[in-house]
């Protein structure tokens, strides 16, 4: 019998609490993970670790670089990419420098680590490091300072990079944060390099937007074009970069409040999927329900204005905020110029209760439309930490080129870090996946495209029917209930008593065309003071539309009209027997009330017209 397939996890508990960690993309068994306890000399240290993810279960530490206690704590991490020679790996990191020097308008929080994967000496700037070594090469500032209130110092927030492709530079992006004047700084790194002391990327521009960016992320869309997607609070904005410029923000998404509410959803992270759709997480306001959503959005094309909502997924109503946002795809396309195939995107959302909410989301080619599809929780994993969850990674992933490169045991893994000093490392098993569209065994791919090994939590057939059935039911209980109340069915519920009176009206027909209500007759007739108006049948041989006599009202004269009797001295079976020949023909219904009766004299409905009548109701 085959092993059912698990979640294996390892943790860490390291000496500084933790802000940032990257994953090496040629490596998913090197892991680097920072933090610190910012600019304090006899407090907690600012430092780097480097951790060995080869054992599932285990998770020791390779290398650390220990920065300076009287600089910042580290905010961002991000791998880059390796030097020709595949020795070294470039690290970008976040980092305030002292007071002292942002005093002076010298923050120089970019740094450039070293990663050296084999034994070379240190650069200028090296810290104390152990085991494998990380090393700093140099520091620079990517936003400009100039005109920065310094009395809230900013700090770089928010740090991502393109997907790499063999020899394509990527494109980074920086966000700072707590400034007076937000910004959004980009810069390219080469695809490679010889050596370690050269530089690794290049200023390209810098972006001044109104409100700070929440997050962010970048997506190479062809050989030489990128485009940056950032969010405020309630707006996504994108942005394209190629060689001919930087074009200006363009909004594609905003969230707003329902009817009758104040209170809008907040953007929390946001992450590429493909170049045509991204992924969002959503906080929604108590006045909603509260709790988190993930937003899955189809871009815009060109002559369109705005993205459309293309998936959406509630959380468990135990995260009321989301905190993290990390996305893996499964099968990546080979090149900036491929199209983006069917796929499975690994997605995982940290929550405010410690939690990792683990779901899979599938992307298919039908009829070469791009659609999103079956965006489903596979796991929730519950205090994966003991304080909250500052960052999360999943480490790259390459399907093997053939069966018989794959490995039996098959992960992707999921770093997450806490400021609680722990890192832990989830390894998330794999297995491969033939498509089913294909007919014939020759017709599918050589190479199997890979999924998660654990079963999604789709609903089943058997609790949407059992859904559908209850809606059915309580809709034919709601219509029954309707035709009771309106005397048109026997009462089978028998509800009919419990309700208001100004409920049960009766269903009458429409009136006829020129027919007067009991109002508009009594208002036509001209009376003299000492008149009372008579509602009486003027004769049986003449019927109206529906079958009855035709009534008339007039100033009583007994000589001419006969006998009439007030409302009040009429008999009960008089009574009933004028009200269903009035509500018959829509001139009073049981709202109105027998007050309208009162002042007016009524003629005895008998003999041939109270046959008539009758045989009409």
């Amino acid at each position: 019998m085959p092993k059912k397939p698990e979640i294996l996890q390892a943790e860490a508990r390291l000496s500084c609490p933790l802000y940032a960690c990257s994953f090496d993309h040629a490596d998913p068994n090197c892991l680097v993970v920072g933090g610190g306890g910012g600019s304090d000399p006899n407090g907690v240290p600012n430092e780097v670790f480097v951790l060995d993810t080869s054992n599932p279960l285990e998770l020791p530490t390779a290398g650390s670089l220990t920065l300076s206690k009287s600089e910042d704590n580290v905010t961002t991490l991000v791998v880059g990419p390796r030097s020709s020679d595949g020795e070294t790996a470039v690290v970008f990191a976040g980092a305030n420098g002292s007071p002292s020097d942002i005093k002076k308008g010298k923050n120089r929080h970019f740094r450039t680590l070293a990663l050296r994967l084999s034994g070379s000496s240190g650069g200028p700037e090296a810290a104390k490091t152990s085991g494998e070594r990380i090393v700093e090469l140099a520091r620079d500032a990517l936003f400009d300072q100039r005109g920065q209130d310094l009395t809230y110092v900013p700090y770089q927030r928010l740090c991502a990079l393109s997907h790499p492709f063999d020899d394509f530079p990527q494109l980074g992006a920086a966000a700072d944060g707590f400034s007076k004047n937000p910004q959004i700084a980009l810069f390219n790194v080469p695809p490679s390099t010889a050596q370690t002391g050269a530089r690794r990327w290049k200023q390209r521009g810098t972006l001044d937007i109104p409100t700070e960016a929440m997050d962010l992320d970048v997506v190479q869309t062809g050989p030489d074009t990128y485009q940056l997607a950032y969010c405020d609070d309630h707006d996504i904005f994108t942005v394209e970069v190629s060689k001919e410029g930087i074009s200006e923000p363009k909004c594609v998404q905003t969230l707003e409040a329902e009817d009758g509410d104040t209170s809008r959803p907040t953007f929390r992270s946001l992450r590429y999927l493909s170049t045509g759709f991204l992924v969002t997480t959503v906080n929604n306001p108590a006045s909603q329900g509260g709790g988190v959503s993930l937003h899955g959005y189809r871009l815009p094309k060109d002559n369109q204005p705005h993205a459309r909502l293309a998936i959406r997924q509630s959380l468990p109503r135990t995260v009321s905020k989301a905190t993290g946002l990390a996305v893996r795809n499964l099968t990546p396309p080979a090149s900036p110029s491929e199209k983006q195939g069917d796929s499975q995107f690994v997605v995982a959302v940290a929550g405010n209760d410690r939690s990792i909410n683990l779901l899979t989301l599938e992307h298919k080619m039908v009829h070469s439309v791009d659609l999103l599809a079956n965006l489903s929780p596979f796991k929730h994993l519950k205090d994966v930490h003991q304080t909250g969850i500052t960052g999360l990674s999943f480490s790259a992933f390459a399907p093997p080129k053939t069966d018989s490169d794959a490995k039996p045991e098959i992960s992707v893994k999921l770093a997450s870090v806490a400021v609680g000093n722990t890192a832990v490392v989830h390894s998330i098993p794999l297995k491969p996946y033939h498509s089913t569209s294909t007919s014939t065994q020759s017709e599918r791919p050589a190479t199997p495209r890979y999924v998660v090994a654990l079963k999604s939590k789709t609903e089943s057939p058997a609790l949407i029917l059992t859904q559908l059935t209850v809606v059915i039911l309580l809709l034919a209980i709601i219509g029954q209930l309707v035709l009771e109340t309106k005397g048109i069915s026997p009462e089978i519920l028998g509800t009919k008593k419990y309700l208001p009176a100004s409920w049960q009206m009766r269903m009458h027909h429409s009136v006829v065309p020129g027919e007067k209500t009991i109002g508009d007759l009594l208002s036509n007739v001209k009376l003299e003071s000492d008149q009372t108006p008579v509602i009486r049948h003027v004769d049986a041989d003449i019927l109206d539309a529906n079958g009855h006599p035709t009534l008339d009202v007039v100033a009583h004269d007994e000589l001419l009209h006969g006998p009439a009797k007030s409302w009040e001295d009429l008999h009960p079976s008089q009574q009933q027997l004028w009200k269903d020949r009035l509500k018959k023909t829509g001139h009073w219904v049981e709202a109105t009330g027998e007050q309208v009766f009162k002042g007016v004299l009524f003629g005895e409905i008998g003999g041939v017209i109270g046959d008539i009548v009758n045989a009409a109701i």
